[in-house]
């Protein structure tokens, strides 16, 4: 059936395959299955005009059916190409495309970018602490054959395996490294591997909110704060030795002379007092001259 001009139909769509041509396609499809996704285009083009002998035979008999022949398609859709239930490719390119009427059946995707929200997982952190965690994907579909014949409900799949592939990832970080941007890279790449046969590209995933379990959140609040008054009060005493370390030192460098007996030590031991608390009596003795 000649071409009208001005389709715009593209001579992929409407050419006769040939069978080793078939061969070499199945060939290209099953390797870009095995591959990460690094483009967009992921399926080989359908034949669309001449898909089967049968279909071929039929439309050429009952020509008026070609008068519903006319697709059209978006710039952001596609569609996997079934004739008789058997898939014989997909339609990659938007415009309008001349579809043999008989025994084809289309199953059209959007490879728009989508969003999907999870709310506090219940998870466990490298320490074996409970908590919740909620996270954003972001990610699109760019294969018709795996969403649309491979899979049931690409959207619900990735939905499914996002709960477990964080509890996964969060199980290896502590709480505070989980606020850090490490785990975003890890989650993205750990939802790929999963939903990459549902025809599904990852873009990011990102943690939104962390919580400990309300269970266990007082008793953890509670030890965050004993935390820090040690860490406060070796600090404390780290400065105070170093001061009257310092203050001894610069004392005998401008001449001061202690004498034998325990000035020195009752020196340290008062500056160490005056720097810890700042009570101490003021009568106490800070210096004792040497005799």
């Amino acid at each position: 059936m000649p071409k009208p001009e001005g389709w715009g139909t593209s001579s992929r769509s409407l050419g006769m395959a040939k069978p080793e041509q078939h061969a070499m396609a199945a060939g290209m499809l099953v390797h870009a299955d095995e591959e990460d996704f690094s483009g967009e285009e992921m399926d080989v083009d359908a034949n669309l005009c001449c898909p089967d002998a049968l279909s071929a035979i039929l439309s050429t008999v009952f020509c008026p059916s070609w008068l519903c022949s006319l697709k059209m398609f978006d710039q952001n859709e596609r569609a996997a190409v079934l004739v008789w239930g058997k898939y014989v490719g997909s339609i990659n390119d938007p415009g309008i495309h001349v579809v043999n009427p008989c025994g084809v059946e289309l199953r059209k995707i959007t490879t728009v970018r989508k969003t999907l929200d999870i709310r506090e997982v219940s998870v466990t952190d490298k320490d074996g602490n409970p908590i919740y965690i909620s996270g954003n994907i972001a990610y699109k579909i760019v294969s018709a054959k795996k969403a649309r014949v491979d899979t049931a409900e690409p959207d619900r799949y990735t939905s499914d395996q996002a709960p477990m592939v964080l509890r996964l990832v969060a199980a290896r970080f502590h709480y505070n490294e989980l606020r850090g941007d490490s785990p975003s890279k890890l989650l993205a790449d750990e939802l790929q591997k999963a939903v990459t046969s549902a025809g599904v590209q990852v873009i990011k995933f990102q943690l939104t909110d962390l919580k400990y379990d309300p269970q266990i959140a007082a008793a953890m609040l509670a030890r965050q704060q004993a935390v820090a008054q040690v860490d406060a009060k070796r600090a404390l005493v780290h400065g105070a030795a170093e001061t009257a370390s310092s203050t001894v030192t610069r004392l005998k460098q401008l001449g001061h002379n202690f004498s034998p007996d325990d000035n020195e030590q009752r020196l340290i031991h008062d500056l160490l007092l005056k720097n810890l608390d700042p009570d101490y009596k003021a009568h106490a003795m800070v210096m004792a001259q040497g005799r």
